[in-house]
């Protein structure tokens, strides 16, 4: 059978209006989202099950746009998994480094289970993801201790867990450029104006 790995919501307020609640009766305009990638965020593995943790499973290159009349019969067909392999070889992509010390964890569960932590980007450093290689992304498992008062923590002391995530993802840097031209420029004339 099929399984869910993930969901996403686009809330229909934050992507259309009315318009009758605006000024002066001014048009609203219907949904609109995108071009944009929209996360998709689902339970965590977990083989006992207990887990609350959401994990990040994917996204999509989500357009989407409402238009008013009958449709004109047109059919769109789907996208073969083999064109999607073949083009993602030639998508431009930049590699990316993430790398965490942890100087302390305090007020920690108590109990006599080992806690760690896991530092991830996407599937990357995931250690439940198969699709993405290792990574040193975890901290060495720690038993709490109780502090004497009314909090429990993780013995590191001197010896400092350092975790670090390697990930590869799509160019966009031309999306980017735009945008932070745009908003200096926006911070700019805000700040000669006043």
């Amino acid at each position: 059978g099929s399984k869910v790995l993930g969901a996403a919501t686009l809330h229909l307020s934050q992507i259309s209006c009315a318009g009758a609640e605006l000024e002066e009766g001014t048009p609203g305009f219907l949904p609109c989202f995108g071009p944009s990638f929209l996360p998709f965020y689902g339970p965590r593995p977990d083989s006992a099950g207990t887990s609350s943790a959401v994990a990040y499973r994917g996204r999509v290159l989500l357009e989407l746009s409402t238009h008013m009349g009958t449709p004109d019969g047109r059919h769109r067909d789907n996208i073969t998994p083999e064109d999607i392999a073949r083009v993602q070889r030639h998508l431009p992509r930049h590699r990316f480094g993430l790398c965490g010390v942890f100087y302390s964890a305090t007020m920690v569960p108590a109990g006599p289970e080992l806690l760690r932590f896991e530092l991830s980007l996407g599937n990357y450093g995931d250690t439940g993801d198969v699709t993405c290689k290792p990574a040193a992304s975890v901290t060495a498992h720690g038993c709490p201790l109780f502090d004497g008062n009314r909090y429990h923590y993780l013995p590191w002391y001197g010896d400092k867990p350092v975790v670090a995530v390697t990930s590869s993802w799509e160019d966009t840097s031309h999306r980017w450029d735009a945008l932070n031209l745009l908003r200096a420029t926006c911070r700019r004339l805000v700040s000669t104006r006043g």
